[in-house]
Formats: structure tokens, C-alpha cells, sequence
């Protein structure tokens, strides 16, 4: 008989995304995946500069990265991977994941997703081999968002039910910029990050 905890592989989360800055959604959403998924650690990734995203993110790379490296220190089930912050260029998800497959070599990846994003994989540079490499942590975005079948074959995923909650990096720097408090909207050291390099004034991509 073959003890199935000696074949036991953790499950480690990756969660990208520019967090420009992280809120309180994307902590709730990564607590939500660690308990839904079982994770042993979710990996948070900021992007240098995502690949789809047309402008430059509203916070210096260094910025976002001492953010999330805050809130992280505050649950240690979240781990920064600031892989692409150190490649200083936009680096696409399929090498990302290379680089934790190396140093979890051990281990089962889950690449958390909205929804949205997932049906748009074929679209993917990389995906035909990103699909080997992970099994999909798919999370819905809005209560009208239904997944009904998978946009690849032989795709791995694993659907969330998570808590929606209607806030985005896009109206907290919208609030920034017109002065008013986002104190409720980011992670306490998030805020507290902010507040002590004076970042709450002015948008520093002015």
C-alpha cells in the first residue's frame, strides 16, 4: 500500500498583475484562493510592465513592489516573486512560470485567472506550452460572468466561488488623483506604504 502522503505534492498559487496598487480586493480574492485551492503559499507577482496594458502603471515598479513585500510580511502565506520587477522588462506569464517551476520544482503551480482573461487564452503568446506547465485557478469578476466550457483543450482549471467585490486599481487611482482617501480601499500597509513615501498627494506618472 502506497502512503499517499509521501506523493504528496504542495500547491503553490501565482497571482500577476500590476497591483498599481494592490487593494483590498486582491488580498481578499488571494485569501479566498488559498482556502478554496488549499494552497501552501500563493505567489504574488507584479509586472514590470504588463504585456496588454497600453499605458505605464501609475506607481514606480519599486513602489509597487514595497507594497505588496508589506502586506506580504503581514500574512506569510503570501510570498512576493518579484521576478519581473528584477527583469526590468515586460516578461510574458510562460517564462514567469519557467522561473517557478525552478524554484518549486516540486510542487503543483495553480496560475489564478479572472474569468475573463481565461476565455481569452488562445490569444496567449506561449500558450500551447504554459497549458503543461499549470493547472488554471479561474475566479469570476462579475456575477453575470459564466464559464461554459474551456477555450483549450486538454486545459487543467479549477473553478472558484468567490465573494465579488466591486473595486479596482483604476477608481483608487482615479481617487488619488482627485485627493480623496482611499484609506478603505488598500491593505493597512499598503496605506501605511504610501502615507510614509508621500505617494498619496500626486500621481507620480505625471
Amino acid at each position: 500500500m502506497v502512503d499517499s502522503s509521501s506523493t504528496h505534492q504542495p500547491r503553490i498559487g501565482f497571482f500577476g498583475g500590476s497591483f498599481d496598487p494592490i487593494h483590498n480586493g486582491h488580498l481578499s480574492l488571494a485569501k479566498q484562493a488559498i482556502l478554496q485551492a488549499d494552497l501552501e503559499t500563493l505567489l504574488l507577482c507584479p509586472a514590470y510592465h504588463a504585456p496588454l496594458r497600453p499605458t505605464k502603471p501609475f506607481f514606480e515598479a519599486e513602489d509597487r513592489l514595497g507594497m505588496l513585500e508589506k502586506v506580504a510580511f503581514e500574512h506569510p502565506e503570501l510570498k512576493v516573486f518579484p521576478h519581473e520587477i528584477s527583469q526590468q522588462k515586460v516578461c510574458f506569464t510562460y517564462h514567469t512560470l519557467l522561473e517557478v517551476g525552478k524554484k518549486y520544482s516540486q510542487s503543483e503551480i495553480f496560475l489564478l485567472l479572472g474569468a475573463d482573461q481565461f476565455s481569452k487564452l488562445p490569444q496567449w503568446k506561449f500558450i500551447d506550452e504554459l497549458v503543461k506547465l499549470v493547472t488554471f485557478l479561474v475566479f469570476s469578476r462579475s456575477s453575470g460572468m459564466a464559464l461554459t466550457e474551456p477555450p483549450l483543450p486538454e486545459i487543467k482549471f479549477e473553478l472558484m466561488n468567490n465573494e465579488l467585490i466591486d473595486l479596482s486599481s483604476t477608481t483608487i487611482r482615479q481617487k488619488i488623483q482627485s485627493g480623496q482617501s482611499i484609506r478603505n480601499d488598500v491593505p493597512g500597509p499598503a496605506y501605511e506604504y504610501l502615507d510614509n513615501h508621500n505617494l498619496l498627494q500626486h500621481s507620480p506618472a505625471s
